[in-house]
């Protein structure tokens, strides 16, 4: 299988992907933001990289997205955070959320046939409308000099949204040429005639691509929505698939048919595929080959496990680096600018 991909660009990636989730079950603000994401690119080798624009947030705070820059080489990249790994199931509940739409709306001139999932088209609207203090994510990246290079990634629904925007960014900054697309762990965006378009524009003259997605292959998530069969053979008999994850998948199936392609391809090493294994919550001659009523929490732990950024960041050989640990590292760099508190007696 060919790599052509950059393995230090994938590790970036994977890191400010992490990142992204600095803001997650709590709120933050900017500044609070800022700093845990410089501490962690710190803190993970990446001294000279810091956030240039953003953090930007929605209205409820559900979508967040930012943008460093590596101040040696004047590289920029998009990191656009991803949501917890049981999104596609709330997806299945209302799958009116997966009907397709046209891809024109922010692309024009694009043909008709090139459609994306309404949620993802929602999604991607409400990034586009973002801004930190002063202006837009476009307005930031049309502003920087010609020809820099421009990462654009995520991590979950941040991949799927990260390619979704990303011929949005290939638009604004006069074509592909400069973009590259690395997406970790993300479901399809939309359909087949989409794929195609991406693949193509994410595709140079010599015919090495410069979009790659890295998908664990115990992985759940990547699996939604052009493979969602194969998720029931991923755990047993460790953790048998239970029977009522199977209903919604095969609801799933039917629903939404042959519709949806992945991103990439094997063959041309776009599409990279990390072999898993699994985690075993339990002791390894536990089987799971009866029903029990622990399954669906096995099944959800296990398939939760699989899609961790920390679980990437192993597969993929990058610095261990979880947002928790970047809050440390800023609130002791806080408490250092402030000196001690209790001032040493003056001895009489």
């Amino acid at each position: 299988m060919p790599t052509n991909y950059d393995h230090a660009t994938a590790e970036l990636a994977m890191t400010l992907s992490t990142l992204a989730y600095v803001e997650e079950n709590r709120i933050a603000s900017r500044e609070q933001m800022i700093d845990e994401i410089n501490a962690g690119l710190e803190e993970a080798g990446y001294k000279s990289w810091r956030v240039a624009w953003g953090p930007a947030l929605n209205a409820d705070r559900s979508n967040m997205m930012y943008a460093a820059r590596d101040a040696e080489t004047g590289r920029l990249a998009v990191s656009i955070r991803g949501s917890d790994f049981s999104f596609w199931l709330n997806w299945i509940e209302d799958l009116a959320t997966l009907v397709l739409v046209p891809y024109d709306e922010f692309v024009p001139g694009v043909d008709t046939s090139v459609q994306i999932a309404r949620g993802t088209a929602i999604g991607l609207r409400q990034l586009l409308g973002m801004q930190d203090d002063t202006q837009s994510l476009q307005a930031f990246l049309t502003a920087a000099p010609a020809g820099r290079p421009i990462l654009v990634t995520g991590h979950s629904l941040g991949g799927c949204l990260a390619s979704a925007i990303a011929p949005c960014v290939a638009r604004w900054v006069g074509g592909p040429s400069t973009v590259s697309v690395y997406t970790i762990a993300a479901p399809s965006p939309g359909n087949a005639a989409f794929a195609a378009y991406y693949n193509a524009l994410f595709t140079g003259p010599s015919g090495h691509g410069t979009a790659f997605r890295f998908f664990n292959s115990l992985d759940v998530v990547p699996n939604a929505w052009a493979s969602l069969g194969t998720v029931e053979t991923y755990y047993p008999p460790l953790v048998a698939c239970p029977n009522d994850i199977k209903t919604i998948i095969g609801y799933a199936e039917q629903a939404v048919g042959t519709t949806y392609r992945q991103l990439g391809d094997a063959a041309a090493g776009s599409a990279i595929e990390l072999s898993g294994s699994l985690a075993m919550p339990f002791a390894q001659h536990r089987g799971r080959l009866a029903i029990d009523p622990f399954e669906d929490a096995l099944f959800l732990w296990e398939a939760a496990q699989q899609h961790a950024c920390t679980t990437y960041q192993t597969l993929l050989q990058t610095p261990l680096t979880v947002p928790e640990a970047a809050r440390v590292r800023r609130t002791l760099a806080a408490l250092r600018k402030q000196g001690p508190r209790i001032q040493p007696l003056n001895p009489q």
